[in-house]
Parts: C-alpha cells; structure tokens; sequence
C-alpha cells in the first residue's frame, strides 16, 4: 500500500499542471453557467454539461502520462523501484480516476444548484407549490445518480480501453501510433458487441430502476442505465486487467 500511495503522489505531482488546469477551467465554466441564472434564463446555462466531456478526454491523459514517461526517458528510475510493474500503470490509473471524480463532484454541485433554482422560478410561475407538477423535475438524489451514472459510461470504457492500448503500446517495439489506433477501434467494437447481451443478463438479476422523472404526470420511468454503468465497470476492469498483464510482461527497467 505505501508503494502505491508514493507512485500515487509521484504522478499527481508529474500531472499538477494538467490536473490544475482541468480543475480551474470546471471551476470556471461551471460559474459562468451559474451566472447564466435570471428572471430570464440565458442559454449559457447550457454550459454546465461541458465539463461532463472531460471523460472522453481523460482516458488520453492516461496514455499521454505513461509516453511522457518513456520520451523523458524517467521511466528507468520509476521501473527500478522494487514495486511490481502492474503498479506502476494502476497508480496512474488511480490519478486519472480520482481527477474524473473531482470535476464530477464539482460540476454536479452546480449542476444541483442550476436545477434547484430553475425548479423554483417554474413553481413561482406555477403558483401551485406542487414540486411534483413541474416537468421534468428530478430530486436531488436522481440528479446526483443520473449525471453520475452519464459520466461513468463515459469514462470507463475509454478507460479500460485506454489501459489495454497502453500495455499494447508498451508491448509494440513498432507502430506505436497504429497499434494505439487499432485497440481503440476494437476495444469501441467489443463494448458494442457485448453491450445489450451482458446488459439483458444483468437485468435479470438487478432489475431495472424506477427513475424520479415523472415526465408524464407522475408516470414512473423505468430505467436500464445504471445496468449500463454496471457493465461500462465490468469492461474498464477488463481493460486494465489486459494492460496490467501486458505491463508486467513487457515493461522492462
């Protein structure tokens, strides 16, 4: 576990300045949208569901870190450290999961503030102080687990796919670039592939969820996403496992 937390640190330190402009510039957007709120709303509002694309983005950080690694040639002093090479790509891993926490966790708080005072103006105009006549209206929780689950189906396909082209990458004494370009397309065809078999299978285990949407007066939506963000998980889990195996076999000192 310290082998870990030390890797941990060493790449949030190599990836601070990254890090601290994909923070400040969620931190800004996220603002500007909040400004946005009036009597009449502006459309600048709509700017709050940027800082969500971060998750395509992401992933590419984490290929970016470990070729940074090998073009500075500072790979050697990490690969000596008597840690196993598997390690080493989780830690990174880890660093880029962490900062798509952050950015979600900020960008929903504003997201949640958004929707608090929009749904308020709507029950001025409605005059009825009936929350639940609103539509769409969705509690606080809904919009926490809906914009939650958005943001991981985004993520974490990219990212298992992301950890498998690295470990290919590593791998590939040529055609660095192809080889990267390759796993993205395959890995993108597999996710499809086995989306609605493996999605069907879990519904029939966990069911599906019962949205607080209720779009249609009061109608409970039914809901399969978060069936979809349990198999966007059981793929990233396949994805770095295939660039772990890779790492450690490849990966040399």
């Amino acid at each position: 576990m310290n082998d870990f937390i030390t890797l941990y640190m060493k790449e949030l330190r190599a990836q601070r300045m990254v890090i601290g402009v994909l923070l400040l510039g969620t931190l800004g957007l996220s603002i500007y949208a909040l400004t946005g709120l009036g009597d009449v709303p502006q459309p600048r509002l709509a700017l709050i569901i940027l800082p969500y694309a971060s998750a395509l983005g992401l992933p590419f950080l984490l290929i970016h870190a470990i070729s940074s690694e090998w073009s500075a040639q500072t790979n050697y002093q990490i690969l000596a450290l008597p840690v196993p090479r598997w390690l080493v790509l989780l830690s990174k891993v880890a660093v880029v999961l962490s900062l798509g926490v952050v950015i979600y966790l900020c960008s929903t708080v504003f997201l949640q503030v958004i929707a608090d005072r929009m749904t308020a103006m709507m029950l001025a105009q409605d005059g009825s102080g009936d929350s639940f006549r609103i539509e769409p209206h969705m509690d606080s929780s809904t919009v926490w687990a809906v914009s939650g689950i958005v943001y991981g189906v985004l993520l974490l396909p990219l990212l298992g796919i992301a950890c498998a082209a690295s470990g290919v990458r590593v791998m590939a004494q040529r055609f660095k670039g192809l080889s990267t370009l390759g796993v993205f397309v395959a890995g993108g065809y597999l996710y499809g592939k086995l989306q609605i078999p493996i999605v069907h299978a879990l519904e029939k285990i966990f069911g599906k969820w019962e949205l607080d949407l209720p779009i249609h007066h009061g109608t409970a939506t039914a809901s399969d996403v978060h069936l979809l963000l349990m198999y966007s998980v059981l793929f990233a889990a396949l994805g770095v496992g295939v660039g772990a195996v890779l790492f450690e076999k490849y990966v040399e000192a």
